[in-house]
């Protein structure tokens, strides 16, 4: 029987591009194979950590309204850490799925690709968050979400750094699988830590290699909600 640690579940606002402004279940898994140095996400375990199979965490979810709420979230960490346990806790599930992820464990999500119905695939730069360049990983990843006919987009967290290198190779990879991207300026204590003058002048260096391009920052912050 498989197990997964999860650090919270919660109601709240989706704050991040495709379904901003909807109200979703979170479900926040504590493990992560990236240690981004921009990351403002306390998923580590705690004293009030709770382990769920299964079955419990689905009873779990039953205490909820589902009629308020749009689709449940999986987030972290890195949701996908957990696939044997997501594979056998989503046959369990009927709303919509929507899967917060690093888009860097392709052979993961073939395992849970056909129970989740969003993708929201966060492009990792490495001038940005620090990490190793892992763009052939996104690449594959989304060639899985595109043959498996899904609703995803690109999330790309962004700061000054960005390199024109970093901006050639996510566009490569949204015209290759027709989606669109959305920039996010890194925020840091719920404010935007990117100076203002940088935000239009890296929605342009997008735009103009690639029309499908939008800027939202990250809306829960500024409206204080988790």
């Amino acid at each position: 029987m498989t197990t997964a640690q999860v650090k919270e579940i919660f109601t709240s606002i989706q704050g991040e591009g495709h379904l901003v402004g909807y109200t979703q279940l979170f479900i926040r898994f504590c493990r992560c194979d990236f240690n981004c140095k921009i990351c403002d996400i306390d998923y580590k375990p705690d004293a009030t950590t709770d382990t769920y199979t299964a079955n419990s965490l689905a009873e779990r979810l039953k205490s909820y309204d589902n009629h308020n709420i749009h689709s449940i979230c999986l987030t972290g960490g890195e949701p996908l850490m957990e696939a044997p346990f997501l594979k056998e806790f989503l046959r369990n599930i009927t709303l919509p799925v929507y899967l917060e992820t690093n888009a860097a464990m392709p052979e993961a999500l073939e395992e849970i690709i056909n129970m989740i119905k969003y993708v929201s695939a966060s492009i990792k730069l490495p001038s940005v968050c620090g990490c190793e360049d892992c763009f052939d990983k996104h690449a594959e990843f989304l060639r899985i979400c595109k043959r498996a006919r899904k609703n995803m987009y690109m999330k790309v967290p962004f700061n000054e750094n960005v390199t024109d290198e970093e901006i050639d190779k996510c566009v490569e990879l949204a015209k290759e699988n027709d989606i669109e991207i959305v920039l996010q300026p890194v925020t840091h204590n719920g404010k935007i830590v990117v100076p203002n003058r940088y935000l239009p002048e890296v929605l342009e260096r997008f735009r103009k290699k690639y029309w499908h391009v939008r800027l939202i920052p990250q809306v829960h912050k500024i409206l204080s909600v988790r």
